[in-house]
């Protein structure tokens, strides 16, 4: 005998970035929960789109190391930059939780396409945690991440007796490993930290997202679907090292946590919290915090996206400098690398990394980054251990060296007023820059290999930059130099 329950909500522009939790009973003999969740409108109209979009770039463009002016773009160029972020939609989606506290899934892309989502017993939806369908008070959250006019909103909540799997698109099936046997490696490899799937917005299984990365020569990467661990939980199997991590995607910003295993409750970064509480139990998993494109195009086009709350750097281990393609992201990559750099100035030790931010084989660009990590062994310790030190660099693809005498990325050396030589490489012919303490101090052109007197006569750090003419090639985190 099914049992259902139907809500209504009609949503209006102030009630953006808000929490509406909702309960509903669960008998004894449940086997299976169906979620049927639509809105409209869902998006505003054409003219007002514009509107919105206009005041999202406005922001954007004037950043960087390029900043530009929209009202001295040509209408015809302006037209087609907003092209790309028009519909401004309405953004919502809800979060559930079973009655022991239990995060059990998410709707995604699919309360937004009208799609069915299942929590079962035996199999779910992408998302969606399945397991035992505990009798007692289940809580359901909506979040309104963006209501940018009128919204009506139903749910429809079946509980159902048994599993019936009929009709119900976009279910998890079980996984199937792509590596059986895992393959060691040391030194410098190279991964990603930033990428979805299914189990969140991406358009690809966690199979097609390994396949992918093997096909991109990664040695590693870091699954951090949105809010959620499920897709690296149904993956436990896999010997390639797919390493557990999550994107809170928040109203406020989104951040990245590394080598985390449970989930995390995202609403507590908040205008109020910040980011500090989240931080504290990433680090109690032995994970690490990581602000992720802070400076991408936010609200209301991409409601949260950019980062809009103060954040206490101290809680901070890492930094995305370079998210995506560079070309097409340079202003909000180039006005990252100035944050970092001014970080790194206030005697932040926050390591720089590199991601694609991967939603579909479409984000992969010839100028998306990889990080590459020094480790003894290719293990989530080792990669997390290396991390949190510095031994880090970020290329779009070529192999770059960097030394001061003894010291390697992530090293320190000692202030002094003799000269040490400073040694550098990279694979593909490049300009080198070298910054000190946030200035530089020396620019080498068209180089691969080098050699130069270096006098570290005031504590601080040194890094550097390989550029292609306008396009930024890698980069280093610090050597850092002490008193």
């Amino acid at each position: 005998m099914p049992y259902e329950y139907n809500f209504v909500f009609d949503f209006t522009e102030k009630d953006t970035k808000k929490h509406f939790p909702i309960t509903f009973e669960v008998k004894e003999g449940i086997k299976e929960i169906i979620i049927n969740g639509n809105y409209k409108p869902e998006s505003a109209d054409e003219t007002f789109s514009k509107e919105l979009a206009k005041l999202a770039l406005r922001i954007y463009l004037n950043q960087g190391d390029m900043p530009l002016d929209i009202d001295t773009l040509p209408e015809d160029v302006l037209e087609k930059v907003m092209a790309e972020f028009i519909p401004v939609r309405n953004l919502i989606n809800f979060r559930l939780f079973d009655p022991l506290g239990n995060f059990r899934g998410t709707g995604d892309n699919r309360i937004s396409n009208g799609i069915p989502i299942k929590i079962g017993e035996t199999i779910s939806s992408f998302g969606c945690v399945s397991g035992t369908i505990y009798p007692g008070i289940w809580r359901l959250v909506i979040e309104t991440h963006a209501v940018v006019n009128k919204c009506h909103l139903e749910f429809k909540i079946e509980l159902n007796e048994e599993e019936k799997n009929i009709n119900i698109p976009e279910l998890a099936s079980s996984y199937s490993p792509v590596w059986t046997k895992f393959s060691p490696k040391n030194g410098w490899v190279k991964g990603d930290f930033h990428s979805h799937t299914k189990h969140s917005d991406g358009s690809l299984s966690v199979e097609e997202l390994v396949q992918n990365a093997i096909d991109r020569g990664l040695d590693f990467i870091f699954l951090t679907d949105h809010n959620k661990i499920s897709g690296w939980e149904s993956a436990r199997e896999e010997k390639f090292p797919l390493f557990p991590g999550i994107e809170f995607t928040t109203f406020w910003g989104h951040f990245t946590a590394f080598g985390i295993t449970r989930y995390i409750e995202w609403d507590n970064i908040n205008s109020d919290k910040g980011i500090i509480e989240v931080s504290e139990l990433v680090h109690s998993q032995g994970g690490l915090f990581c602000v992720a494109h802070p400076f991408t195009i936010g609200d209301p086009v991409c409601t949260g996206c950019r980062c809009i709350i103060d954040v206490d750097w101290k809680y901070v281990d890492a930094l995305e400098v370079w998210a995506g393609t560079f070309s097409q992201r340079r202003h909000e990559n180039t006005e990252a690398l100035k944050l970092w750099r001014n970080l790194l100035n206030q005697g932040y030790r926050i390591t720089g990394i590199g991601s694609t931010d991967i939603h579909s084989l479409k984000d992969i660009y010839p100028d998306v980054p990889a990080t590459f990590v020094l480790v003894e062994d290719l293990t989530l310790s080792n990669v997390l251990n290396s991390v949190k030190k510095g031994r880090v660099y970020v290329s779009k693809g070529p192999e770059v060296g960097f030394r001061i005498g003894n010291a390697d990325i992530g090293d320190s050396i000692s202030v002094s007023k003799k000269p040490t030589d400073l040694k550098y490489s990279i694979s593909t012919e490049s300009d080198v820059k070298i910054i000190y303490n946030g200035n530089e101090v020396n620019t080498i052109r068209n180089t691969k290999l080098g050699e130069i007197e270096f006098v570290p006569e005031r504590s601080g750090y040194v890094y550097l930059e390989f550029w292609k003419g306008k396009e930024l090639v890698a980069f280093t985190n610090p050597i850092f130099i002490e008193d």
